[in-house]
């Protein structure tokens, strides 16, 4: 995530960056969200399986990859689904007001349509009663035209009671939207729909009089993947280069049409240097992004948030096809979405290309290794460093060059004149610390550029990709450096004191 700054966070929300000393450039990145404390317990032995369904939803605002964990805090798609899915689905579905078998059949047809070009077919299910919803549908039908899909369908996942209306019933039905974006995405990924089907008596046909995301929790930030760019803008513009697909509203055409080198030029840079680290993993071929104009349509898009946004850029998981499911053995994250404020006075109405670059690298670095994010046995996703995620992305974002280049590196030469020499790398509740994030996240950078430095830059993509599987930090030190990682933090310390005078 990318942010800048602010002089007081909103509540709950990782805290922004200091503005900085007058005559320094302002700046920057901002942290990347993370979930609440706690995560989820190992499973015992032997494992069973067990649905991820409340990994999803009711997350903290642009919670990344890190989130995935079943905190007993967590407001989570499964306890919303369970509360309303009809146990009964399969085996009593010759009693259903509204059978099973006709839904999934809707479904069918209005995939046949997408895939087959046909508008009028695809806008069909819809109550022409609702005006506003045909024409949403229309304008989402074109838009989905647009864009490079494959691996298209409209998946039936769950439904909840029925309820009398007039002489028939009506239902609320979680639709999964299946999809992969042709040559960016590794596999298909879901979003997810709320649909209200009514079928008036038994034989009358279905109809969708509602149609929007799942139902979230509106006193908190959320990641609910909904609405997506094809959802939220009536029309869309596509810009694409080899390895980024640029989505924006039309009005943004122009702003896509200037950003995308630079764009393309981070996601570049990014692979190259994931391919040099030598580090086995499926990444990303390409990459998704959306420009917005304005932090508020930051914060509405792929989620919704509370408080209007303090960041320049976010870089959003969106869960793989079955993810609801599946169980603790398989993929957690099908894709990561960049979305990035083109409004931002220090990145662009103010920016440099090379501010820019550093952007795009910052935050496709989260979406290029988000893939590799799994669970490992005795650890939980909540337990990740966030040095780790951050400083990685840093390093990325400065294309490899020295950390001490980086232009936090004056504000945080002051922080340290004033709190002295740090023993250990910031993390937990503590790297939200009002006034610190900058420095925190210059830490972090500070940590990565002392692995490269001291131990090779393959050895630092293999530590980082290590620990992003879920690896516990002090075993992947021992396992990928050769040293505890008490060790590793007084090198670091002793090597940050030396380089800093």
């Amino acid at each position: 995530m990318t942010e800048g700054p602010r002089a007081v966070p909103p509540p709950g929300h990782p805290g922004p960056y200091a503005p900085p000393p007058a005559g320094a450039p302002a700046h920057p990145y901002g942290p990347l969200p993370h979930p609440p404390p706690g995560g989820h317990a190992p499973p015992p032995a032997p494992p069973a399986r067990r649905s991820r369904r409340g990994l999803w939803i009711g997350l903290g605002a642009g919670a990344l990859a890190l989130a995935l964990c079943a905190g007993a805090g967590l407001v989570g798609l499964k306890s919303y689904l369970d509360d309303r899915n009809d146990s009964s689905t399969g085996a009593l579905d010759d009693t259903n007001p509204i059978r099973q078998a006709k839904i999934e059949s809707l479904l069918a047809e209005h995939t046949r349509a997408l895939t087959g070009r046909d508008e009028k077919a695809f806008v069909a299910p819809f109550d022409p009663a609702h005006k506003d919803l045909v024409t949403e549908q229309t304008s989402l039908y074109r838009n989905l035209s647009k864009l490079p899909l494959a691996d298209v369908r409209f998946a039936y996942r769950h439904k909840g009671e029925f309820r009398p209306v007039g002489g028939g019933h009506e239902v609320d039905v979680t639709v999964a939207f299946v999809h992969r974006f042709d040559g960016f995405d590794v596999g298909p990924v879901e979003e997810w729909y709320q649909w209200t089907i009514v079928q008036a008596d038994q034989d009358a046909p279905l109809r969708v009089v509602r149609a929007g995301g799942v139902p979230e929790e509106r006193r908190r930030d959320a990641v609910t993947h909904y609405p997506a760019p094809w959802d939220k803008w009536r029309d869309i513009h596509v810009e694409r280069t080899p390895h980024t697909l640029l989505i924006v509203d039309a009005s943004l055409r122009a702003e896509a049409q200037r950003y995308a080198p630079i764009a393309e030029q981070a996601a570049a840079d990014d692979l190259a240097a994931w391919r040099a680290g030598g580090v086995r993993g499926e990444v990303p071929p390409g990459f998704v992004i959306s420009l917005v104009k304005g932090r508020s349509e930051l914060g509405s898009l792929y989620r919704t948030t509370k408080e209007t946004p303090t960041e320049s850029g976010v870089a959003i998981p969106v869960p793989p096809e079955g993810v609801l499911d599946g169980d603790e053995n398989d993929p957690v994250v099908g894709a990561t979405r960049v979305v990035v404020d083109v409004r931002d006075e220090y990145h662009f109405t103010r920016g440099t290309r090379e501010r820019q670059l550093n952007l795009f690298r910052h935050e496709i670095g989260h979406a290029l290794i988000g893939k590799l994010t799994a669970r490992a046995p005795g650890s939980s996703l909540g337990e990740r460093e966030r040095w780790v995620v951050e400083g990685f992305a840093e390093y990325l974002g400065h294309g490899g060059k020295a950390w001490l280049t980086s232009e936090r590196t004056a504000n945080s030469r002051t922080v340290i004149r004033k709190t002295g020499y740090p023993s250990s790398l910031p993390g937990g509740p503590a790297w939200d610390l009002k006034d610190r994030v900058e420095y925190h996240y210059w830490l972090g950078h500070s940590a990565i550029g002392y692995l490269v430095e001291r131990y090779g830059e393959q050895k630092m993509f293999q530590l980082v990709a290590e620990h992003y599987r879920s690896r516990k930090i002090d075993t992947v030190t021992r396992d990928v450096l050769g040293v505890s990682y008490e060790e590793f933090e007084k090198d670091w310390a002793a090597y940050l004191k030396a380089k800093v005078r």
